[in-house]
């Protein structure tokens, strides 16, 4: 049987992306998430939510941006394999300039981003590790490469993609590697995520 696959596209984001349409075709399997990209209480309810009818199936998160903050986070806490594209791993410094009113660009909802928002990202930040491989395309206009040189070398499979931009266009390269996490042996358990911050 193979792996379930859940993918959490980022900020503003949602299952209608292109990004999603494109996984889904080679991964017939796989869930796309819909939670709140602006409030991360309501966010991480709602993915747990996800997550817990599927944690006895070896589970592969896929996350992008935003999305790839909350499956690393997630893959510590339940100790998951996880495949992260241009991840935004402090949503609190990177989602700054987007305070204020908000729409999603695929369901036109509309809301709005407050400053606290941003500060509750601390409490789902989990310790440990997760078995982990990150895509960031050097192009990425929003967050800049480096920010997963200095996140994940020496923590994880680290693959540094020339190009590209922010909406990671190197999709094919991310399929290859979410086939190879797929089929890889999982690693002994790194400790369950606990919060960092309380």
């Amino acid at each position: 049987m193979k792996n379930s696959l859940i993918y959490l596209p980022g900020f503003n984001s949602g299952p209608q992306s292109e990004k999603s349409a494109q996984l889904k075709l080679q991964f017939p399997q796989l869930a796309v998430a819909s939670y709140d990209s602006w409030n991360p209480d309501n966010g991480y309810r709602q993915i747990d939510a996800l997550f817990r009818p599927d944690l006895d199936k070896n589970l592969v998160l896929i996350g992008s941006s935003l999305g790839g903050f909350w499956a690393y986070q997630f893959a510590k806490k339940y100790g998951l394999k996880c495949v992260l594209l241009n991840p935004c791993m402090s949503p609190e410094i990177t989602l700054k300039p987007f305070i204020g009113a908000v729409e999603n660009m695929y369901s036109k909802k509309k809301g709005v981003l407050k400053p606290e928002y941003l500060l509750r990202y601390s409490v789902y930040r989990f310790s440990g590790g997760a078995q982990c491989t990150v895509l960031h395309e050097k192009g990425d206009e929003l967050i800049p490469y480096r920010e997963s040189v200095e996140n994940f070398a020496g923590q994880a499979k680290l693959v540094l993609l020339e190009g590209g931009s922010h909406r990671f266009v190197n999709v094919q390269r991310a399929i290859e590697e979410i086939k190879a996490l797929q089929s890889a042996p999982i690693r002994q358990a790194m400790n369950p995520g606990v919060a960092a911050d309380k």
